[in-house]
């Protein structure tokens, strides 16, 4: 009979929830995020087969529990529009979920459960995006590129969290999945170094010029960390090519602001009225500091995990090869120019706060290596050579580091999560770099890190 019951009420829900919620995703999306586009499809409140039992809680069967609070999840998707309403319905996905997890592995209705807990958890995680997306305001106005915007978003709040760390990781995407500062905190501290912190700020197309800005304009020196692994490879110091990235920065009024004498912080005020003519001052400035971030899959130690592997024979049907004598990151080569300019002020900005810098040379894929991508990073090892002798930091070279495995590679330039776990592994393994200089002033602990066994793999 009750099986009758729950068959009946999925019907009654089902049109309960798409005659009145279908579309939901789309229409409480938080305008200007990424999912202000999001398909009606998207099952925020999709509790379709859900029904609520007139029983006390102590008499309802796992099942019910289940349905009952994916229904109140669905119910309260509908008006939820403040971080604190998302953050209710997030949490009533979680009372759904823990449900079905309570139903017996012996139950003919275990598998059922397990079913839909997959479906619960991607509720779950959309409506906690809508929460994050509901309550990060930009604390800062745009500095031209959103990734460096979430990122800076992110390190202010870790700060808050931990207190500066004590490595940052910095460079372009390639360091930003290409290094997991988990994983490198967590081998540091096998090796007794147990309360360093680390965090990566990467940006995507962080060039040295990027870079130089950031650390020398943008952070104040309460932010700044106590080491610093710069990770990249040539393209980041081709003065050849437009550097688009700070180019796109220095128009934003982010730039703008800083110019004017303001740096982010959770109390910054005054972004833009020094900057901007005063009939636009207080419109822009609304408008720059009311907008709401991006929200990615970066995670809280600001690293981006790619899962995806690099297979040749797949992943050449759906991009096209092309040899190193047509790839743009290698045009008008030129290792001496403005990047070079910025990466000498890096290494004298970072010797005058005696900050060690270590830059890592990312590897590469062998299919990504052809003879002329192999002719201009061979040259750009030795220019990196001889701007660590003469800048007085650590190189670390591992462009060849892992010739023909490609299960470390996303892409045939991009490192995936396993391969970001073995540079991460390298690089705490590298006596010529000072670990020794942090520990002194290394004081936070409790700081939960935690990975799983696979990303060290």
């Amino acid at each position: 009979m009750q099986q009758i019951k729950r068959q009946w009420g999925w019907i009654v829900v089902s049109v309960l929830v798409w005659g009145g919620i279908a579309g939901l995703a789309c229409s409480a999306t938080v305008p200007g995020s990424p999912d202000s586009e999001a398909k009606a499809e998207e099952p925020v409140g999709g509790a379709d087969d859900e029904e609520s039992l007139a029983k006390p809680d102590a008499e309802k069967d796992p099942l019910t529990q289940a349905f009952e609070a994916a229904m109140t999840a669905a119910q309260l998707a509908q008006s939820a529009t403040t971080a604190n309403e998302w953050s209710a319905v997030a949490t009533a996905w979680s009372e759904a979920i823990q449900a079905l997890q309570a139903v017996p592995t012996d139950s003919p209705e275990w598998l059922f459960a397990q079913r839909k807990t997959r479906e619960y958890l991607n509720n779950q995680e959309i409506a906690l995006q809508r929460v994050e997306a509901s309550a990060r305001l930009a604390i800062f106005p745009p500095l031209g590129n959103d990734i460096l915007d979430e990122q800076l978003a992110l390190y202010l709040s870790y700060v808050a969290t931990f207190d500066t760390p004590d490595i940052m990781i910095i460079g372009s995407s390639r360091a930003l999945q290409g290094m997991n500062p988990q994983i490198l905190q967590q081998r540091l501290a096998q090796q007794g170094y147990t309360d360093l912190r680390v965090y990566n700020f990467a940006v995507n197309g962080a060039t040295a010029q990027v870079v130089s800005f950031i650390l020398r304009q943008l952070l104040t020196p309460e932010q700044m960390p106590k080491m610093i692994i710069w990770a990249g490879g040539s393209r980041s110091f081709n003065s050849g090519r437009f550097d688009r990235t700070f180019a796109k920065i220095l128009e934003s009024p982010g730039y703008a602001a800083v110019q004017a004498g303001d740096r982010p912080t959770f109390e910054s005020l005054t972004p833009l009225a020094a900057t901007l003519e005063t009939t636009d001052a207080v419109s822009a400035t609304g408008r720059d500091k009311a907008r709401v971030l991006p929200v990615s899959s970066i995670n809280g130690y600001g690293f981006l995990a790619v899962n995806d592997v690099f297979e040749p024979n797949n992943y050449y049907r759906s991009f096209p090869r092309v040899a190193g004598a047509y790839d743009d990151a290698y045009q008008n080569f030129n290792l001496e120019g403005v990047q070079a300019v910025s990466t000498r002020a890096i290494a004298a900005f970072t010797r005058t706060n005696n900050i060690p810098l270590v830059f890592v040379n990312l590897p590469l894929s062998e299919d990504y290596l052809d003879e002329t991508r192999l002719f201009y990073e061979q040259q750009f090892q030795q220019f990196l050579a001889q701007e660590a002798q003469a800048g007085g930091f650590i190189l670390v070279d591992l462009l060849r580091a892992w010739p023909g495995q490609n299960n470390l590679f996303a892409d045939p330039s991009h490192l995936n999560r396993v391969g970001a776990a073995q540079v991460a592994i390298r690089v705490s393994e590298d006596d010529a770099i000072p670990w020794t200089v942090l520990v002194d002033e290394a004081t936070l602990t409790g700081d939960e890190s935690s990975v799983t066994a696979e990303d060290s793999e």
